[in-house]
């Protein structure tokens, strides 16, 4: 797989860290499950490794972000970076969302509204930077 780089600001690391630990979480539990299911019916050790690699390769990330309050350059599969990027952008488009709603019914000053698209478009632009 290729690699590439990507640096994320430092207004996105949180976010962006909050994504990779969801990631670690769900891949340890599959590479549990591919465990558990090759004592049960041996199936190819392939994918317990596959899991492996991702669970490794999302540990270096963690390990990067931290607890960092400065930009941060990632570098992993290109595979990798998009899924964390996207679920970051994912995470902050429903909260985007959540903003507005709460805005129209007057429990948020509208200048949250844009403090979130500005957010969702800075990972965007990351996205499309990693797409491109």
């Amino acid at each position: 797989m290729a690699r590439v780089s990507v640096e994320v600001p430092a207004e996105l690391v949180g976010q962006v860290r909050e994504t990779v630990l969801l990631l670690y979480q769900a891949t340890a539990e599959s590479l549990h499950q591919a465990l558990r299911a090759r004592s049960d019916e041996e199936p190819s050790a392939g994918e317990a490794h596959l899991h492996r690699l991702r669970v490794d390769d999302l540990d270096d990330l963690a390990r990067l972000l931290g607890g960092a309050a400065r930009d941060v350059e990632l570098t992993g599969s290109r595979d990798l970076l998009h899924d964390v990027l996207y679920g970051a952008l994912i995470d902050a488009g429903e909260r985007l969302a959540e903003t507005s709603n709460r805005a129209w019914r007057g429990e948020l000053p509208l200048e949250r509204v844009q403090a979130e698209a500005e957010e969702v478009l800075a990972l965007d632009t990351l996205l499309r930077g990693l797409d491109g």
